[in-house]
């Protein structure tokens, strides 16, 4: 069965599911990430504070937290039970394209138009050198 689910204004631009499964989340031109469940065609939480498109989205490994890339040239880190932004990178000079995380949940990467990968340590908040 096709489920359509709609609640972004603009573009999207990534989807990445939960490694939980029953939820994924989107990034959009609109500055939001959504969160979904399958079983619901609108979103459980909408993810706002970027300033401008938020272009690559990634879940923990544990489900409980989503970063965020965007052109606002910040990552941020979602904790998705309550909403909130927990941390946000700073040190990019460009839109960021990719996030990952470690296996280990410790650190997370990010890359983007300023040519450069930015590892983070997640606990610190700073740039493992």
């Amino acid at each position: 069965q096709l489920v359509c689910y709609r609640g972004h204004v603009f573009s999207i631009w990534s989807v990445e599911f939960s490694p939980l499964g029953f939820y994924f989340a989107s990034s959009s031109n609109d500055t939001t990430v959504r969160i979904w469940n399958t079983d619901q065609i609108l979103p459980v939480r909408v993810l706002a504070g970027h300033y401008s498109d938020v272009d690559v989205c990634k879940f923990h490994p544990n489900g409980n937290y989503i970063a965020s890339g965007s052109s606002d040239r910040t990552v941020r880190l979602w904790d998705i039970l309550d909403g909130k932004c927990v941390r946000i990178f700073t040190g990019h000079k460009g839109t960021i394209h990719a996030l990952a995380f470690s296996i280990d949940g410790k650190c997370l990467a990010s890359a983007g138009m300023d040519n450069t990968i930015l590892v983070w340590d997640l606990p610190t908040g700073g740039v493992l050198v």
